[in-house]
């Protein structure tokens, strides 16, 4: 598993962004399934996106740091009650969601394995929610363990 990176890379990643895009346009069934499926594909093999969170005290000036070196992160509680972590396609967004940190906050760059570890060591958390308010695409702990799996099988080919 890779590790957190806190933020050094602010590349804005056009694909994904093109791609939730076309997911909320108005399109055929068989456009939306063939969007859904380029969007899955994508997110398996591409899959990094940006948070803010707490590291511990220990870990706040390291260069990469794991899941379970996050002391508290922000949560959102949605309208179903359930909790969901908000994560973000690229920095803008990130910046929008919060334009100013808080002390000790780090904004980093995550992968769907780090984000699977996160939901894992914080059990009460349903999801992550990509660019919310925005684009809203729930990740749970499935959908994280299939992407991952399928992104190995298409890595390997």
């Amino acid at each position: 598993m890779k590790a957190i990176t806190p933020m050094t890379n602010l590349q804005k990643d056009i694909i994904l962004d093109a791609l939730l895009t076309k997911r909320k346009a108005p399109l055929s069934d068989e456009a939306l399934r063939q969007t859904l499926q380029d969007l899955t594909a994508y997110i398996a093999r591409n899959g990094t996106f940006y948070a803010a969170v707490f590291p511990k005290e220990e870990a706040r000036n390291k260069s990469e740091f794991a899941a379970a070196d996050i002391e508290k992160a922000d949560i959102m509680q949605a309208d179903d009650n359930q909790l969901y972590f908000p994560v973000f396609s690229d920095y803008e967004k990130l910046k929008k969601f919060r334009p100013e940190r808080k002390e000790n906050e780090v904004f980093c760059l995550v992968t769907k394995e780090d984000l699977l570890s996160f939901l894992q060591l914080n059990g009460k958390v349903a999801a992550c929610v990509l660019n919310p308010m925005e684009d809203d695409l729930l990740m749970h702990r499935v959908l994280l363990q299939n992407l991952i799996r399928v992104g190995k099988d298409l890595n390997s080919i």
